[in-house]
Parts: structure tokens; sequence; C-alpha cells
């Protein structure tokens, strides 16, 4: 009984140690970012937008599917003009929960704030399902999570 209760803790100090380790690199990251940023102070506002959408994001996604998102701790986000003029955002997916996704909105987006919400919203329900096909394709969980966080249809594409 004894060696099991260590084994437990052991395992239990290792992922916890691995996991702040983790987050320090992903803290480190979005500093860098908005450093690097030509936008730092709207940057910073950004964050704090999707850090208050992520957890509606994640409640949503843990309700439709029964599961825990995929990835939604580990996103940094950037304002960036460099994204294509077709696009007023972009999302490099995280390919796993030891990944770093990065999302990125143009300038141009800032003008609107129920619309940057929209964009992180819809950025984030793709970071929650992480490489599941039909979500990558606006399908299936995508359309149920959007649904429970009133992204409208037309920011579903």
């Amino acid at each position: 009984m004894k060696q099991t209760i260590k084994k437990i803790i052991k395992e239990y100090v290792e992922y916890r140690t691995e996991k702040d380790d983790f987050m320090k690199k992903i803290d480190y990251a979005q500093r860098k970012a908005i450093e690097d940023s030509d936008y730092p102070t709207e940057t910073k506002e950004v964050k704090k937008m999707e850090k208050n959408i992520k957890d509606k994001v994640e409640r949503a996604y843990k309700n439709v599917t029964g599961e825990e998102p995929e990835s939604v701790e580990n996103i940094v986000v950037k304002v960036d003009d460099t994204i294509p003029k077709s696009k007023i955002a972009s999302f490099k997916h995280p390919k796993n929960k030891k990944d770093i996704g990065l999302m990125k909105i143009h300038p141009d987006a800032l003008n609107d704030k129920n619309y940057v919400e929209d964009i992180i919203k819809h950025e984030l329900i793709h970071g929650a399902c992480g490489m599941e096909e039909k979500c990558r394709n606006h399908k299936g969980s995508f359309q149920k999570v959007a649904d429970k966080v009133n992204l409208p249809k037309k920011y579903r594409h």
C-alpha cells in the first residue's frame, strides 16, 4: 500500500512539474508575441478577451462531447498585419497538448469588439477540437459548440 501511494505521489509531482514547465513556455511565447508585435497594446487586449472566452468554449466543448478540450490552454495570441488580405485571422493549430498554437488577428478587425470576440470563439473551437477532421471542416462538434457559445452562423465557415 505504501509503495502504491509513493508511486502515485511521484507520478503526480512529475506531471505537475512537466505541466508547470510547459505553462512557463507558453507564457514566454505570449510575452515574446507581445514584445515582437507592431501592436503590443492591442495584442494584450485581445489576449485578455481570449482568456474570458476560453472558459466558455471549454465548458461548451465538455458539454457537447463529454471530453476535455484538446488545446485551449496552449494558444498564443498576436495582432498581426502580415495576414493575407483575404483573411482577418489565422490559426496555427497545436498538433497536441504539448504543442503551442498561434492565433493571429488582423488589426483591421479591432474596430469591432464583438467581431473580435467571434473570431476568438471560432479559433478556440478549432483548438478545443484539435485535429478532428469534421471539426476542422466546420462540421460536427464544431457546429454544436458554436451553438453553445452563440457564434453567429456567418462566422462558422
